[in-house]
Order: structure tokens, then sequence, then C-alpha cells
């Protein structure tokens, strides 16, 4: 049964979250069709992300739902597969081929559907800033795709190998190297992010840093099925889901707390037996990101909060907290002991005074009367 529901909606959430599992189930195996996913096989949870995406995408568009061609989503999975089809071609050729189906719009506009719904299927921020239009987030990559450039050239571009004769880090990953350690020890924020290209990416000063991370892994894997060349090339699924399995790995407690309490389900199975990523030359195309996590899980203390709740060096920090609380109980002792000297000196005082006012009295009493009795 096809999707009939516009493709824009006012509803506060969009009606593609709304949608049932037949029609859920029909969308994801336009996008992946070598799932042949059925009722039986489709668990609802790991795809809520997902879905959570393109409804917020659809919500945000909506205000200018006039300025796409496509208006419901039977057209847009058509687009996504012809566009799929047609990856080796030029953004103007897939236009000139799906352009007979849409004699009332303009270039622009199925341009923009195009890029929509490649958004949406591939993870990746695909919006060419001539005719991109809806809110901005400053903090999204958004990747240009020229007329003349294919869609094959486009997703390989954005994604560079780290030249390894340049490798000057040689750090193990360890055990300890996880999302929930570098939130803990290093203070990160975690981002999550629905665009590839803004994977393990740092931003932010020294002791205010946010890390972006990739929450569709399901989609990675997805990709990962297809049975002949993937539209984002292997190596770079592989890292990806490599990255997503070391920074959350499967049995970790406080990992899963972690995932939990954040709603991101990043525990999706997938049957590829990839081996666990080691060292930091299984990395190519994210080696300097993670590098740069490395370095500030294995350096120093960025600032004073992050220092005293360092608990790596336990004798280093034992060291800090003593010579603060030395501090803290010399300062008190000391105060106590002003205190008690200052109340000494006062009644010295008091008694010196009224020890003045009785010799007073004896030598001259009736010039005091006010003073001696």
């Amino acid at each position: 049964m096809p999707f009939t529901s516009s493709l824009f909606t006012k509803l506060p959430r969009n009606t593609v979250v709304l949608l049932g599992v037949d029609k859920q189930l029909e969308l994801i195996n336009v996008f992946w069709p070598q799932l042949k996913l059925t009722k039986e096989d489709y668990i609802s949870e790991v795809y809520q992300a997902f879905f959570d995406f393109i409804s917020r995408s659809l919500q945000e568009l909506q205000p200018r739902s006039n300025a796409f061609a496509a208006q419901d989503l039977p057209s847009l999975l058509a687009i996504v597969e012809t566009s799929s089809t047609e990856r080796k071609s030029t953004k103007e050729e897939i236009v000139v081929k799906i352009k007979p189906n849409y004699f009332n719009a303009g270039d622009a506009e199925i341009k923009r559907s195009i890029e929509l719904g490649l958004r949406m299927w591939l993870g990746i921020h695909i919006s060419s800033k001539e005719i991109s239009i809806g809110p901005v987030n400053s903090r999204n990559t958004r990747i240009e795709w020229p007329d003349n450039k294919t869609l094959e050239a486009l997703v390989s571009d954005e994604f560079k190998p780290f030249p390894l004769k340049n490798a000057a880090i040689d750090l193990p990953l360890q055990g300890s190297f996880n999302a929930v350690s570098l939130k803990r020890i290093c203070r990160l924020q975690i981002r999550w992010t629905d665009n590839l290209a803004d994977h393990l990416k740092l931003a932010g000063t020294r002791g205010q840093r946010s890390l972006s991370i990739y929450r569709q892994k399901i989609c990675l894997i997805n990709h990962r099925k297809a049975p002949g060349p993937t539209i984002i090339p292997l190596e770079i699924l592989d890292e990806a889901i490599h990255s997503l399995d070391l920074l959350f790995p499967f049995g970790h407690s406080e990992t899963d707390d972690f995932l939990a309490s954040e709603q991101v389900q990043l525990h999706a199975p997938h049957p590829f037996g990839l081996p666990r990523a080691t060292e930091l030359d299984d990395f190519r195309y994210w080696r300097s990101n993670i590098a740069q996590l490395l370095l500030l899980l294995n350096g120093p203390p960025e600032t004073v909060a992050q220092t005293l709740l360092d608990t790596r060096n336990l004798p280093q920090i034992a060291t800090i907290w003593i010579a603060i609380f030395g501090v803290f109980f010399l300062t008190i002792l000391f105060g106590c002991l002003s205190t008690v000297h200052a109340v000494k000196q006062y009644l010295v005082a008091v008694k010196a005074y009224q020890l003045s006012v009785d010799v007073a009295c004896v030598q001259s009493a009736d010039s005091l009367p006010q003073y001696c009795r």
C-alpha cells in the first residue's frame, strides 16, 4: 500500500513517525532494498532515531514546502531510487532524468527534493547553498553539490584518508578509551549528529569542548549490506562502525546507562565479523579525530576542575587533595588561634582598664564620682 499522506505537515510531530509498521517497512526497504525487511525481523526501537530525524527534517521545511517538487512520500522515495541508480551521473543529469515526472516544477525545486532525499538516505548533509532553504544549524557541515559532479564522487570526496606518513602519534586504544571516560575525565559534552560528515568532530575551547557523534549506526549497517559497491565507500562505513563500537563498547555497564539516559540505540547487531580496532593505525579516515581524543584522554587536565576530579593518577590527585585539605585545616587552625588570642587581648585590656580606674579612685575619688562608688 503506497503512502498517500503529504510529505510536509503542520502537525507537532510529522506523520512519518506516526506511520504504522507497514509504512515504516516500505520506507526502509526503498532506501535499502537488499534488506527485504519483514515484520518478524523489524525492531522499531533500532530505527527510532532514524524516523525522528526524518520527522524533524520534514517539520522544519514545512513553511517552505512549496519550494520542493516532491509533495508526498512516494514521490520522494522515487527520487531517491533514481538518484541511487544514477549515482555515476552528474547532478544535472539526474535532474534531467527526473524532470519528466514534474512538469510544473523548476530545476531548483527538483534539486531541493533530490538533496532532501539524499540527506535522509545517506545521512550526509548535502545542501547546496544556492538552492538551500529552511533553518541552518551552524554546527552542521554543509556539503555543496556542483551540477557537474557525480553523486558517487561527491560522497567519496567528502572523506579523505589521513596520510600515514604524517602520523606522529602512537598511543594504544585501551579499554578506558570510550565515550563515558572522555565525558567524565575530559569533561567533553556529547553532541549527537545525523550528519556523518561531522562524526568525531571536536568543537569549543579548553575545558568547554563538545564532541559530535553520528547516532545513525543502523544506517551504516544497512548501507554495508548492499550486494554491490556501496554508495558510501566500504572503508568509510567500516571505520565509522569501528569508531562507534570503540566509543560505546557492548556490555559496558556505564556505557549502557549513558545510552539509555540519552535514548540512543547504538548496539544494533551487524553480522560482518568486524574485528575490534585495537590501535590507531586501524583508522585512516578518522585517524586525526581519534588521535585528538587520545591526546585529550592521556594528556594533562585542561582546567582546574578537571585537575581536581582526574582519577587517572591517584597518588598525584591524593597529594593535591591532601595539600588542599592541609591548607584548609591550617587556615582554620590559625584562624581559631587568632580568635583566641584576640579574645585574650580584649580581656587583658578590660582588666587593665579596670585596674587603672581603681588606682585613680584611690588617689582622687572625689573628682571621679561617675567612676568611683
